[in-house]
């Protein structure tokens, strides 16, 4: 259905912000800083989208959080109405995506699958805990391992191989109990989080009847710096047939590298999207003058930091203070804040 006419007065966008919203077809990289209004371009940019007419439903908005989801979704809607789709569209978070995607094609998974597969907490912690005493490993251990090795797309059987190839005894202990792990999962029908997303990217990939179903005309996705190897090949089946693809990150904000996640597949979306273009967000709205000069040699894109400024109120220099314990951190804090009273 048509989305409705906008009734909120839109925000004034600047001229790398337009270009954002603007930008067409194809595979476009934004290098995003911090403050630099990196939701509000995602909204305008879907807004224009639908007011050229395009379905609500080949429209996808990813974000990490479903809170970051709802907000993008709320906004847009605040302006365009209430939006009508027929599939899982929108904007969504990649495991809430990954979960409708099993549910509906649970015929192609090769086991039977629960009416609603996501484990709860209780259940992975209690199968954690059986595959980590049986094979003698960490149970903490396990726990980052087996979301490492999903979210690096490597199966048990993968795992055990490259133990065994390294002859490393604590990495076959892992690897073991990961297959052990998930053959408990199986047996129950359920699926932990990363699991929803391995076993979209394994069915898509391997069942081309399956993916037409899951095209979309335009797919964006925020904080792509977080992406991990397993999430760029979701993104590239998602954008397969259409070639539209648009991510936003701010490679310097990479928290999640624990669990695989890879800031340098961002700075190099070219090497995965051949043509890919690139745009640059590097206004900051949200700090003073002097914490943007200070934090522009530290930038993780160079290219990035050379576009930092602000036209921000000026404010205090920023320091580095090292501290020995916490609670020293804590007194020196109260003390700066009593002095700004």
């Amino acid at each position: 259905m048509p989305p409705k006419k906008q009734t909120s007065k839109p925000i004034s966008l600047n001229e790398e912000q337009q270009a954002v919203v603007a930008a067409g077809t194809g595979f476009w990289k934004v290098l995003a800083g911090p403050g630099a209004g990196k939701s509000a371009c995602l909204v305008h940019r879907y807004l224009r989208l639908l007011q050229e007419g395009v379905d609500p439903s080949d429209i996808l908005a990813l974000s990490f959080t479903a809170t970051a989801a709802k907000n993008l979704k709320d906004r847009v809607e605040a302006q365009a109405g209430k939006l009508s789709t027929i599939r899982k569209s929108g904007s969504a978070t990649l495991h809430s995506l990954a979960l409708a995607f099993v549910i509906e094609e649970r015929e192609h998974l090769g086991y039977d699958i629960a009416e609603f597969p996501l484990a709860t907490e209780s259940s992975t912690g209690r199968l954690c805990a059986l595959a980590s005493k049986r094979f003698d490993a960490n149970s903490r251990d396990l726990r980052a391992y087996l979301s490492l090795q999903k979210r690096s797309h490597i199966s048990p059987s993968q795992a055990i191989k490259s133990a065994e190839g390294v002859l490393d005894a604590k990495q076959l202990k892992l690897a073991l109990a990961y297959k052990h792990y998930e053959a408990g999962l199986r047996s129950e029908g359920l699926m932990d989080f990363d699991g929803l997303m391995y076993q979209m990217v394994e069915v898509m990939a391997k069942k081309p009847d399956v993916r037409p179903r899951w095209q979309y005309r335009f797919v964006m996705a925020d904080e792509s710096q977080d992406n991990c190897q397993l999430d760029w090949s979701l993104l590239k089946l998602l954008s397969e047939k259409h070639g539209n693809l648009l991510c936003v990150g701010d490679p310097g904000q990479n928290i999640f590298s624990f669990r695989g996640a890879d800031a340098d597949l961002f700075m190099e979306m070219d090497k995965l999207f051949s043509g890919t273009q690139t745009l640059f967000l590097g206004t900051n709205y949200r700090s003073s003058p002097e914490i943007v000069s200070f934090i522009q040699p530290y930038a993780a894109s160079q290219e990035l930091a050379g576009k930092f400024r602000t036209q921000n109120a000026s404010g205090p220099v920023p320091i580095i203070q090292g501290f020995q314990t916490a609670s020293q951190e804590c007194a020196w804090i109260v003390e700066r804040i009593k002095e700004t009273q």
